[in-house]
């Protein structure tokens, strides 16, 4: 299953997979994450900060690599040339673990079930174009995390 989590700058989408992360973990679901950096290349957002060259398979990368991949006891990292690719090329190429949840924060144009994130609701109204919305939260009411666990539960097992 793939459920996306979008919303607008600083409106809690990171706060909201770190959550969703943990509650999918707790009820025993691997999971997989895919963030888009959406800020354009420029002086005020560059791009993804990467790892500084005092470490060998980055020393790799910064020699010209394509790509490096470093293993270790219980964590692989890797790091890739590409040109930006769409979320299905992401998930098709680069999500190599057998997991039953890919949660994805962003990419807000794609075709996937959505969780929408607020601050108010002009930021809601914003966001109203955007297709498969099942469910928008606004993280900073009472009780709205607690409601939102109840719902992905329950989304969960539709999906099953």
């Amino acid at each position: 299953m793939i459920l996306q989590i979008v919303g607008l700058k600083s409106s809690g989408k990171t706060t909201l997979m770190e959550h969703t992360i943990q509650v999918l973990k707790e009820h025993h679901h691997t999971v997989a994450t895919v963030k888009h950096h959406g800020h354009h290349n420029s002086e005020d957002h560059p791009d993804i900060t990467l790892q500084n060259n005092h470490v060998d398979h980055m020393k790799h990368f910064y020699a010209g690599a394509d790509q490096s991949i470093v293993q270790g006891n219980a964590y692989q990292q890797s790091v890739t040339r590409t040109q930006n690719k769409t979320l299905d090329e992401i998930i098709d190429e680069s999500v190599t673990i057998d997991s039953n949840v890919i949660l994805v924060e962003g990419f807000k144009e794609a075709s996937y079930d959505k969780v929408l994130v607020y601050r108010d609701e002009n930021d809601r109204n914003a966001l109203n174009h955007l297709t498969h919305i099942k469910y928008a939260i606004n993280i900073s009411k009472p009780e709205a995390l607690r409601q939102y666990d109840q719902w992905l539960l329950s989304f969960l097992i539709s999906k099953e």
